[in-house]
């Protein structure tokens, strides 16, 4: 939606209370309203606003029962509810928390608290928006190698994560001496007519001075409508484009191309992440452009492995600096509030640091260039803090995991342990994940087989979840498949686990596989071979 607004469900029976929230809010929001549960369970599917306010005391459906019926929709379950109420009861706040509520604002409010309580919900919002984008963005260039796809498909999601009306990129025509435009994205709410074909001249003074650029700053440049320097020099505003970023692509250190993200006339000005984020596809433009001069198979081992190193600084480089100042305000004497929220931001950046790490891994496997640290190590201590994990995160679905470690596995073993406990965390948080609320999960592992000082272990997690049938099992240990790619959007991941658990098992002489049938459940299974230790 063209410079749109976010959005907020109001849910109150006391019509003063939905009067009184409007005047506060309106002029910055987006305001849906409901005096009823029913009214307002209907409403929050059909609009999906971005926060919900929700009045504890209601008649009939009461705030708990609204926000359960809210929290079991696959529509409605991701929407932070902010529960609004006059009682001062730790044991009511305690039930709406646990019900899935994500704040509490108590009666009187005053418009400061209700206005920063909502802005942080939505900037946590905006953050992990911003982290699925660049997640999918890293999955379109790794896994599409048709040129008219990826250029179609990236310029979409860059369009509609940035809500804007258009992006246009523009190639150099050696033959006519200028710019043309071949590609492009509009929004289907805008007005604007396809300008596929329109020429730009740049001379070569401005293209010196762009080249230049990069050559002495490493920086990737971006330019706005506002820098006189290049909106003097382009003349952008010939096509009638006024508001905009515009960021060069670049072939062997030369200007060769640029894309053009383009707005309706707006007050606002663009941000640090719009224009990082322009950047972000100008250099996967520049990536694959590079394909011409090279064959196919070259420039994808390179590419692939150029952006990914990129991105492994690019993106590492911030979280561990949120994770490292989110660990020193754990020992600050914050309030519980604040600890609240900071722990949400740092699972939310742990679980991307973690993604980062299974692409890279993805990457040095094709590339031969993944390796083994092997050491000695307790293996039934470190599946123990495992199992922990995996525990506490299957009481949050009230689901029950048993397990059976066997006593004859050797105290020490010789082998990589970060990767067996990769491969036995992916088994266990899919069995959580695909597991429906109040599920079964059982865990076992035992020696198979003991000769000469090796040992071979098999793992076995069996639960009674949503289960595959054969025609979507045939897929599922390649690199970014799951059973069904809908699966995708309901229960997130970008399917790298099981592809590089195959591959560490393979690595280690074992082997890996699956038992399921649709609607019964799963029984995952690997082997793998480790020498005792000493």
């Amino acid at each position: 939606m063209l410079n749109r607004k976010n959005s907020i469900l109001l849910i109150d029976d006391e019509r003063d209370n939905i009067s009184s929230l409007k005047e506060i809010l309106g002029h910055d929001y987006v305001i849906y309203a409901s005096t009823n549960g029913k009214d307002a369970i209907e409403t929050a599917e059909e609009f999906i606003p971005d926060v919900i306010l929700l009045d504890v005391l209601m008649p009939e459906m009461d705030g708990y029962d609204i926000i359960t019926a809210l929290k079991n929709s696959f529509k409605t379950r991701d929407i932070p509810v902010i529960f609004i109420t006059g009682l001062d009861n730790i044991d009511a706040e305690i039930k709406g928390l646990s019900l899935g509520a994500a704040d509490y604002i108590s009666k009187p409010f005053h418009p400061a608290i209700i206005n920063l309580r909502i802005k942080n919900q939505i900037q946590l919002i905006e953050r992990l928006r911003q982290e699925s984008f660049i997640t999918n963005i890293i999955h379109n260039f790794l896994v599409k190698s048709n040129t008219g796809t990826l250029y179609n498909d990236t310029l979409l999601m860059a369009g509609e994560f940035m809500s804007i009306a258009s992006i246009l990129l523009y190639k150099f025509d050696k033959n006519d001496n200028s710019f043309i435009c071949h590609e492009e994205w509009i929004n289907a709410e805008s007005d604007l007519q396809t300008r596929i074909g329109d020429k730009i001249d740049l001379n070569e003074e401005i293209i010196s001075e762009i080249n230049n650029m990069l050559l002495s700053d490493e920086k990737h440049p971006a330019f706005i409508s506002s820098d006189l320097f290049f909106k003097d020099k382009i003349k952008l505003q010939r096509q009638h484009i006024q508001d905009y970023i515009v960021t060069p692509i670049f072939i062997k250190g030369k200007i060769n191309a640029f894309l053009v993200f383009f707005r309706n006339n707006s007050d606002e000005k663009w941000s640090k992440s719009e224009k990082d984020i322009a950047v972000l596809i100008a250099g996967i433009f520049s990536a694959v452009f590079e394909r011409d001069a090279i064959q196919h198979a070259e420039y994808l081992s390179r590419a692939k492995s150029e952006f990914l190193s990129r991105m492994n600084h690019e993106m590492r480089t911030p979280m561990n600096a949120i994770l490292g100042i989110l660990q020193i305000m754990d020992f600050s004497n914050i309030s519980d509030e604040t600890k609240k929220h900071c722990n949400i931001m740092k699972a939310s950046a742990e679980s991307l640091l973690c993604m980062i790490e299974e692409v890279l891994d993805i990457s040095d496997l094709e590339y031969g260039a993944f390796t083994q640290t092997d050491s000695v190590f307790d293996f039934k201590a470190a599946v123990w803090d495992l199992l922990k994990i995996a525990d506490k995160n299957a009481c949050k679905k009230h689901q029950l995991l048993d397990c059976r470690v066997d006593p004859a596995i050797p105290n020490s073993l010789y082998g990589d342990e970060k990767r067996i406990k990769h491969v036995v965390n992916t088994l266990l948080a899919n069995a959580v994940k695909f597991t429906p609320e109040s599920g079964e999960i059982f865990f076992d592992t035992h020696v198979t087989n003991e000769d000469n000082g090796m040992v071979t272990l098999k793992v076995e997690v069996t639960d009674n979840g949503i289960g595959m049938s054969r025609e979507q099992q045939i897929n599922l240990f390649s690199i970014f498949e799951q059973a069904d790619n809908s699966l995708c959007r309901e229960y997130g991941g970008i399917g790298l686990g099981l592809a590089l658990s195959k591959r560490i098992i393979e690595l280690m002489d074992g082997s890996i596989g699956v038992e399921s049938e649709l609607g019964k459940g799963s029984r995952f299974w690997f082997t793998c071979k480790m020498r005792k230790g000493a």
